[in-house]
């Protein structure tokens, strides 16, 4: 694999087959085909895409890894955009569930085409990332194709699970600091995990070589979901396409909040009336979380998983030329601004 390759020519290739099935659905019914590419931002240039619009992260670390570990990134293709689908449906249910009318700066599917819609919408996108991952079978062997199929499958299974938890504890006042991680892993480590593992599975690597990259995507999917906390609460309506505290107002249990409400009675206090005045309360509650005590705590959980992810890292087999590009990856999923 020559080094010559870049992100730019990966990211061209998934969004080349991201658009060729989003038409093959069109083809079928026409307003489907429109809802998805809506969705995915299909065929949007990227000068021209809403704030935020997803950079396709987890696709790019899946084709990145396979080629880190020696393989050939444009055959893993059909591979990337199944992860990719899967993301989509996963947003699409996420936004109905979370009753959010926008996504990326733009508004969410639900709320231009109705609930029902946006559903029979995500359900198709689920099915087309099954439906895409049959066309590995031109360039690996049956068992590598069976393998991938297992691990997406795994995937979705722990995606559900964590979602399931994360509504869960909306509802629960008590969540500790394991309860949230177990959460974070499933929810948002699931596909980064699988894409880790399924570069490792179609590069030809072994059980033990694979265990640790699926390892190495829960531990990068908790960092990633700690610092998207922190932006909910901390970040700018343009950064994040939407405006901000959202999931503070839904009572959702983020990491600054489970250690507010564990570690400081006055933000406790001031949680349980955000519901009642959330204009007059969320500015101290934003300040209270800014205590030393717990900026302190959040990071050291921060490194904590930064060190093993770094170890999950360290381990992997890949190629000398490849390893700085792989590495810096990693990197910049989980740098945080402080």
């Amino acid at each position: 694999m020559l080094m010559t390759t870049t992100a730019q020519q990966m990211l061209a290739a998934i969004e080349e087959q991201l658009g060729q099935a989003a038409a093959a659905l069109a083809s079928l019914q026409g307003d489907m085909g429109d809802m998805i590419r809506y969705h995915l931002g299909i065929h949007v240039a990227p000068a021209a895409r809403p704030i935020g619009h997803s950079k396709r992260i987890r696709p790019l670390l899946l084709l990145t890894a396979h080629a880190a570990l020696g393989g050939d990134w444009r055959a893993a293709l059909p591979a990337a955009v199944t992860i990719e689908y899967v993301h989509g449906f996963s947003l699409i249910h996420d936004d109905i569930e979370d009753q959010s009318p926008l996504r990326r700066g733009r508004a969410s599917l639900w709320a231009v085409w109705g609930v029902d819609r946006a559903l029979n919408a995500g359900d198709a996108l689920f099915a087309l990332a099954f439906r895409t991952l049959a066309d590995l079978a031109h360039h690996f062997e049956p068992r590598a194709v069976i393998d991938t199929y297992q691990a997406v499958t795994n995937a979705c299974v722990a995606l559900a699970a964590g979602q399931e938890l994360d509504l869960a504890f909306e509802h629960v006042e008590n969540v500790s600091i394991d309860q949230y991680l177990a959460m974070a892993e499933l929810k948002t480590g699931a596909l980064f995990s699988a894409a880790l593992e399924v570069a490792g599975i179609l590069a030809g690597h072994s059980p033990e070589v694979r265990d640790d990259l699926r390892a190495a995507g829960r531990k990068l999917g908790v960092l990633f979901q700690i610092l998207d906390d922190f932006h909910d609460l901390f970040g700018s309506p343009e950064e994040l396409g939407k405006p901000t505290a959202q999931d503070a107002l839904r009572r959702k249990k983020t990491l600054p909040v489970v250690l507010g409400l564990h570690r400081d009675r006055e933000f406790a206090e001031m949680w349980h009336r955000l519901r009642d005045d959330h204009q007059g309360v969320l500015p101290h509650l934003r300040a209270r979380l800014l205590s030393d005590s717990i900026l302190r705590e959040a990071i050291a959980i921060e490194e904590r998983f930064r060190a093993e992810l770094r170890s999950c890292m360290e381990r992997a087999p890949f190629l000398e030329a490849w390893r700085p590009e792989m590495l810096a990856t990693i990197h910049r999923l989980v740098e945080r601004q402080r």
